[in-house]
């Protein structure tokens, strides 16, 4: 609720956006959720790329059921280190390259180089010189993680096409001069463009962002939002 008080009075357009999507029901209780175990929610983002919510979820069952706690719902990162490739491929029908990624991450988990005592304790900005160096977990990935998987109040996915043109429509944005130049026809803010508004969000851009995804997911609706 703090977060929320603060994007409304220091965003003169958020009270819009509230009034467009309603109380906050899910979104502050999502950011105030226990940590899980970061090495299986990792592996979970990684399994997500490019895939649907659903693909995604049958592959991970699979993963542990063969190298984890189907109950408990946590991989063992030993067990994925040591598990033939081809296994994996054979049961949970990942890619090798994914299987590649995912071994990787538990093999740094396995000597110690990542340990759940560092996801709990690092700052935003720690995390992020870390997991932006694992093989497989770009920008866009890492930002989710840190706001779907680990419930961080600052992190805001430049990256996201929904949250582009959710800020799109909120904040009028118009065409960056390299797009008019261009005469491009479809195009989305820049981050400069997007970064002189999330400014204005303070140390509580996951929430801010939460709020613009659920903008797009409703954009057939937000016909006019005033000044």
């Amino acid at each position: 609720q703090v977060g929320l008080e603060y994007l409304l009075k220091h965003d003169p357009r958020f009270r819009h956006v509230v009034q467009l999507i309603g109380p906050p029901t899910g979104i502050i209780e999502l950011l105030d959720q226990k940590i899980p175990d970061p090495f299986t929610t990792l592996v979970q983002t990684i399994c997500h790329q490019q895939l649907s919510m659903q693909v995604c979820q049958a592959m991970f069952e699979r993963l542990l059921g063969l190298c984890g706690d189907r109950t408990a719902k946590i991989l063992d990162h030993r067990r994925v280190a040591e598990a033939p490739a081809d296994d994996i491929r054979r049961v949970a029908k990942l890619s090798y390259r994914k299987i590649g990624y995912i071994q990787q991450l538990a093999e740094r988990f396995r000597t110690g180089a990542l340990t759940a005592e560092l996801f709990e304790r690092a700052s935003d900005e720690e995390l992020r010189s870390k997991v932006t160096l694992l093989p497989g977990i770009g920008e866009w990935t890492c930002e989710m993680f840190l706001i779907f998987q680990l419930h961080r109040h600052g992190g805001i996915p430049y990256g996201d096409v929904a949250l582009q043109a959710a800020m799109q429509l909120v904040y009028d944005i118009e065409p960056a001069a390299s797009v008019v130049a261009k005469n491009e026809v479809t195009w989305m803010p820049t981050r400069a463009q997007m970064e002189r508004h999330t400014r204005l969000w303070g140390p509580f851009g996951s929430i801010a962002s939460l709020y613009m995804l659920r903008v797009a997911d409703n954009k057939r609706s937000a016909v006019f939002l005033p000044d």
